[in-house]
């Protein structure tokens, strides 16, 4: 069973209704875990308390931090043969960026070369064109969400359900 590395977002309250209405109508996992950007993904089980380890180490070291998502886009993923709607923030704080790359460093060092997002997950699709059409509909309705990332969450996740869940708050404030 997989071990993820998340950070759940803090939203305004009405930001947080429009993401859910999408997430209910679009996301499988609306019910399993809050709106949130991935760090580390689907490392083995085995690895588990390393990566609690991890990120009670690096999340001590840095502050809460704020992003504003401000566009939709549709990325295919080809493991799982289905296409995903996103939010992109506009731009990605330097703070979040390190953070990444050191829980990705010290866990899956290839994952450390791989570019990093930090988009917020609203849907998964079997065709790409009802993909698109969603997507160009929250674009036309404007994205102007901001979030706060103030802890991380390291996940056993069986694919259906979280069976174990550690949370560990960010080691600053900003």
């Amino acid at each position: 069973m997989p071990v993820f590395v998340i950070a759940p977002l803090t939203l305004q309250e009405a930001d947080a209704r429009r993401i859910a209405t999408f997430r209910k109508a679009h996301d499988p996992h609306v019910g399993i875990v809050p709106p949130h950007v991935t760090l580390v993904f689907a490392l083995d089980d085995g690895l588990e308390d390393r990566a609690v380890a991890r990120v009670r180490g690096a999340a001590a070291a840095f502050s809460a931090t704020a992003l504003r998502y401000t566009r939709a886009a549709v990325t295919r993923d080809y493991e799982n043969s289905a296409w995903y709607l996103f939010l992109m923030p506009r731009e990605i704080p330097p703070g979040l960026v390190e953070l990444d790359r050191r829980l990705n460093t010290g866990l899956v060092p290839e994952a450390a070369e791989a570019g990093f997002d930090a988009h917020l997950s609203l849907g998964r699709f079997q065709e790409r064109v009802l993909a698109d059409a969603v997507a160009r509909d929250v674009n036309d309705e404007g994205v102007n969400i901001p979030a706060r990332i103030e802890a991380l969450a390291v996940l056993r996740f069986d694919g259906t359900d979280v069976l174990s869940r550690v949370d560990v708050p960010l080691g600053g404030t900003a």
